[in-house]
């Protein structure tokens, strides 16, 4: 369970360290304001996952959980997992993202890669135009992202013990702690929790859940259907034109937009929906 889930935490983390480079590797640096609002975001998530402080006994039973988490979780153990999470995960999502040279065009004139049907010279020479080092700069920048993830996880790492630490003193007794302890202490324990981290981040975990997708998008569907009847009793959802004219000035005024704005609002909406 336990490498399972900083598996997946650190899967998540890799894409957010590497999905701003796939979409704009050449962005401009974030501004201070960016800074803040980042500070802002992690405080509201922290504020959302608040954790019962330990009862006293637990607080009794964290030494031993803390002992046997450092030999679950050895120092520098998810910096290694992050590097097979890149490789296995990341790596291949990176490898099929759109051709370099089309994705630096794409952004120089506002449109997304898929909209430009360029074959690869093409794309390279008018990328050129605009930045003559664009293969030079998306290679420098993707050859910084494995590093970067590293880096977090690294971060990540004191806190993560810190919070399996606590949460084995919560969920075992002492004697549970004891027999754990005694496995981890043996050479197959000691293998075990090495390997079960790099075990849960191969390719074939990747590759099992690909599998599955063809399934889950059917479920996709059904799931679609089966809500939409569960409201089939429900009155039919209005739109701003349904509501009178009464109606759409109480909105007005409760929003503070005006009908104009609103109307225009989702005009643009509209059009937004036809582009795509």
């Amino acid at each position: 369970m336990i490498m399972r889930s900083l598996t997946t935490a650190a899967a998540g983390l890799a894409l957010l360290v590497a999905t701003p480079a796939l979409a704009a590797q050449d962005a401009a640096p974030a501004a201070p304001s960016d800074a803040d609002q980042l500070a802002a975001m992690s405080d509201m998530f922290s504020a959302m996952f608040t954790a019962e402080p330990l009862t006293a006994e637990q607080q009794a039973r964290l030494p031993a959980a803390e002992q046997l988490i450092a030999k679950v979780i050895p120092e520098g153990t998810m910096a290694e997992m992050m590097d097979k999470v890149y490789n296995g995960v990341m790596g291949p999502m990176m490898a099929a993202a759109p051709d370099g040279a089309t994705t630096a065009l794409a952004r120089q004139i506002g449109l997304p890669p898929y909209a430009l049907d360029l074959g690869e010279d093409q794309a390279a020479e008018l990328a050129s135009l605009f930045d003559p080092a664009w293969a030079e700069r998306q290679q420098r920048e993707m050859a910084i992202i494995p590093a970067m993830m590293k880096d977090v996880m690294t971060l990540m790492e004191p806190g993560m013990r810190k919070a399996m630490a606590e949460l084995y003193a919560i969920r075992f007794s002492d004697s549970d702690l004891v027999e754990i302890d005694a496995f981890f202490s043996t050479p197959a324990g000691a293998k075990y929790a090495r390997e079960s981290f790099l075990m849960a981040s191969d390719p074939r975990i990747m590759a099992a859940s690909m599998d599955a997708m063809p399934a889950l998008m059917g479920m996709m569907g059904d799931m679609e259907a089966r809500m939409a009847e569960s409201v089939a009793d429900l009155p039919t959802v209005r739109s701003f034109a349904d509501l009178s004219p009464e109606e759409r000035a109480r909105v007005a005024e409760m929003t503070g937009y005006s009908v104009e704005d609103i109307e225009t609002n989702l005009n643009l909406d509209e059009g937004d929906s036809d582009f795509e």
